[in-house]
């Protein structure tokens, strides 16, 4: 342990102790010092600033300490009757509240209808909230009751549509009434150019899947059943070449962990494996699979809950 750096300071304690601390090779095999070695007036120099670096690194750490100390044990906020409160929907989920990433993690704001305790507060929520209104003062952020800094830029933007209902709209400051001005006094501007052109995706990471229907009895029945060899025909007016091309992938245990797989969980993964690559080549296609597993199919079939084989995405 003394001869570990310790957290705080980022000394060991023998730097700190002895002026001078030699490594456990030089102890053992070196009897005399060579001449490269400082006089005793700079070591003790060195071992003064290696003080002064420890007693400073430990005073920033106990500063560190007391600040999350007296952040655990603040007083309580005072909460009185009629104050304005959000509610931390991460702590208190509320139903409906959160629909994607980009909505805000608190609701409100709430008024408190009544004070029960130091810890617990009684909100005044609206009729489609369906939560419990105590609620403990940990869940929920005074609203200010200073002036808002930003409500002359805030003043111009226009405020957003209410649902009725929703736990989260708050009420906007008024809006004076619109000044247009003038359009005959308006300069001429230039026309806006036209958009740019949709151009398709040049990778396949934004494609979009789509299913094949073939509206041809015919052509149905040819996709459908597997392709022994070519087969020419004519689809709305256009002749059509159909070529079977299969898949092939090869299952081969590598590891010694591999090995202690089941044969047919394994080729499972592998087939899942190679069907999220092609992808966009098999979607809406009828795809055979020819394996020697007989597991494989009651396995490919099965409706129950438990999913054979590692989820792969």
């Amino acid at each position: 342990m003394n001869s570990s750096p310790a957290v705080s300071t980022g000394v060991r304690p023998f730097d700190l102790v002895f002026v001078s601390h030699p490594s456990i090779v030089h102890a053992v095999f070196d009897y005399a010092e060579h001449f490269g070695v400082a006089s005793f007036p700079e070591r003790l120099t060195a071992a003064t600033e290696r003080l002064e670096d420890a007693r400073a690194a430990i005073v920033a750490a106990r500063r560190e300490q007391k600040r999350r100390y007296d952040a655990r044990r603040a007083l309580l906020p005072s909460i009185h009757v009629g104050d304005r409160v959000f509610v931390h929907l991460g702590d208190r989920p509320i139903p409906g509240t959160v629909g994607s990433k980009l909505d805000a993690r608190k609701s409100g704001p709430f008024v408190v209808e009544e004070v029960l305790s130091p810890h617990r507060v009684r909100l005044s929520l609206p009729a489609g909230v369906a939560v419990d209104p105590v609620m403990n003062i940990e869940q929920l952020d005074l609203v200010p009751t200073d002036p808002d800094p930003f409500a002359l830029d805030r003043a111009g933007t226009p405020p957003p549509d209410p649902v009725p209902g929703s736990p989260s709209v708050c009420a906007s400051p008024p809006f004076g009434p619109a000044v247009h001005p003038d359009l005959t006094d308006a300069p001429d501007f230039a026309p806006l150019s036209s958009a740019r052109a949709r151009r398709p995706p040049l990778g396949l990471r934004d494609f979009d899947l789509g299913t094949l229907a073939a509206t041809d009895p015919e052509l149905e029945a040819a996709l459908r059943g597997p392709l022994a060899r070519p087969r020419s025909m004519v689809v709305d007016g256009r002749s059509v070449r159909l070529t079977e091309r299969p898949v092939a992938y090869i299952s081969r245990l590598t590891t010694p962990g591999e090995q202690k797989f089941v044969a047919s969980e394994l080729e499972l993964s592998c087939l899942a494996w190679a069907y999220s690559k092609l992808a966009h080549l098999l979607e809406g296609a009828s795809v055979t699979v020819i394996t020697d597993h007989s597991p494989m199919e009651k396995m490919l079939q099965s409706q129950n809950a438990v999913h054979y084989g590692p989820t792969i995405s």
